[in-house]
């Protein structure tokens, strides 16, 4: 216990010096006593914070909601100044203040780095499971972290320019008095992509503990990796995996729809007994995507038939008029956004690569038993597409409205507007006032925060 003591030290030691210093470049003691068991290691990535996410900006930036007026905006701005900015796109958008999205991915890196010398122990027969489980979690909390950073922080992966595109720093140790700049995006994704299959090629059991890291969690990632790099081929193969391990779905005709109040869910607390999830992740709501400011997006809104049962477990409608999204599977209303891992974006990213691929009734058929587990019972009419396009554009709308303010919407409006009848132009329009986000602008990537960039000589993106 004392060991896990000095360990916890050491790490909160470096945390708290990041507020101040910038994440990379805090100095650690080397004194410190390190872990010696695989249970010690364990013990590093069994922490709350492993499957919190800080992705503010991925929810801020996109098409999902609206605030009606600066009122709103600003009040809901004065602990986090820099939601009001993001908000619209600024040029300036953390007026200096030092960003969670960034230091608390760096942070979940540290750890994963530090558990990951549990190769330094041989496992014991007995051992195994523990030891891979510990080597595989800590590989997926690297790679998904390093993939967060890259949706917000890097352009949007293009074979043809990965090579000279600037990714995040690559930090592959726990030594943070070291400096590391920024190599290419194209070494970004093949990180990502080493770590996952170095996880992939591992055997574990989690005990069905969805808040620990599983195979079928790893294969999760790896689809949506290989979704945004655009392979469509190692996407729909990944996407099968997980559905071959995980492919339960909740059947929203098996829940009572009647929410009094934007605190309420449906569902239970943490994702318990819901078939679907594979991961557990979640994003504290607050700023202006709090229940008194959230508004949901009223095109989205129109985009749900009358009997899809979603519109009634996702949205709660307010007495102002308000549509309040309660429909996070982490339970509690308003109070998470679940953004981890679960059966239906695997198939829908299938219902994409096989739209895309030619497929047409094929994905069409994804996404009817899809809404089979959404819709009314007894109401589900036969789904056909004329056209590959027709039928993506029929995915894409079911995958808008399936994965609400699970915090990829940001991502998928990235790599769509590769593609010129896909791009999407953002608007806010706030009291007279219209603010403007064409596709493939620099505005889409946000800017590295000020402190990384002034104390590790960082490259700052183009605003």
């Amino acid at each position: 216990m004392k060991q896990l003591n000095n360990i916890a030290i050491l790490l909160i030691t470096v945390i708290l010096c990041s507020c101040g210093e910038g994440f990379l470049d805090v100095k650690r003691d080397a004194n410190q006593v390190v872990p010696a068991t695989i249970a010690d290691y364990a013990a590093i990535l069994a922490r709350d914070a492993m499957y919190h996410t800080s992705d503010d900006l991925a929810f801020l930036g996109a098409d999902e909601y609206f605030v009606a007026d600066y009122a709103s905006l600003v009040s809901g701005s004065l602990y986090t100044p820099f939601h009001k900015n993001a908000y619209v796109w600024a040029d300036d958008v953390y007026e200096h203040q030092e960003i969670r999205d960034w230091n608390e991915a760096y942070e979940k890196i540290l750890y994963a780095n530090l558990a990951l010398d549990v190769q330094r122990i041989e496992p014991s027969p007995g051992e195994t499971n523990q030891w891979n489980l510990v080597k595989g979690s800590a590989l997926f909390h690297r790679a998904w972290n390093f993939y967060k950073l890259a949706q917000l922080f890097c352009p949007t992966y293009d074979p043809t320019t990965a090579s000279t595109d600037l990714g995040v720093p690559l930090r592959l140790d726990y030594d943070v008095s070291t400096s590391y700049g920024r190599p290419s995006l194209a070494a970004v994704y093949d990180r990502i992509l080493t770590d996952l299959h170095d996880a992939s090629g591992l055997e574990w059991d989690n005990g069905g503990n969805i808040f620990l890291p599983s195979k079928a969690a790893v294969h999760a990632l790896l689809a949506r990796v290989y979704l945004q790099m655009a392979d469509y081929d190692r996407a729909l193969e990944f996407a099968d995996r997980v559905l071959e391990e995980r492919g339960d779905l909740i059947d929203y005709n098996q829940l009572d729809t009647a929410v009094s109040s934007q605190y309420e869910s449906v569902f239970q607390p943490h994702a318990a007994g819901n078939p679907a999830v594979i991961f557990i992740s979640k994003k504290a709501v607050g700023g202006i995507i709090g229940p008194n400011r959230f508004d949901a997006d009223t095109t989205l809104l129109k985009a749900f038939d009358a009997n899809d049962l979603r519109l009634k477990v996702y949205f709660f409608n307010a007495p102002d008029g308000k549509r309040i999204f309660v429909g996070s599977y982490m339970g509690q209303g308003l109070a998470n956004f679940f953004t981890g891992f679960s059966a239906e974006e695997a198939m829908l990213i299938k219902a994409e690569c096989l739209a895309r691929q030619g497929a047409v009734q094929q994905a069409m058929d994804v996404v009817y038993n899809l809404r089979l587990h959404r819709y009314k019972a007894g109401t589900l009419q036969p789904l056909t597409a004329g056209t590959p396009a027709e039928a993506l554009q029929v995915v894409l709308m079911e995958r808008r409205k399936e994965l609400y303010m699970r915090g990829v919407r940001w991502e998928d409006l990235r790599r769509l507007n590769r593609e010129p009848e896909l791009a999407t132009t953002l608007v806010r329009h706030i009291e007279g006032d219209r603010y403007e986000l064409p596709p493939m602008d620099n505005k889409w990537v946000w800017p590295i925060p000020e402190n990384e960039v002034s104390l590790n000589h960082l490259v700052q993106n183009a605003r």
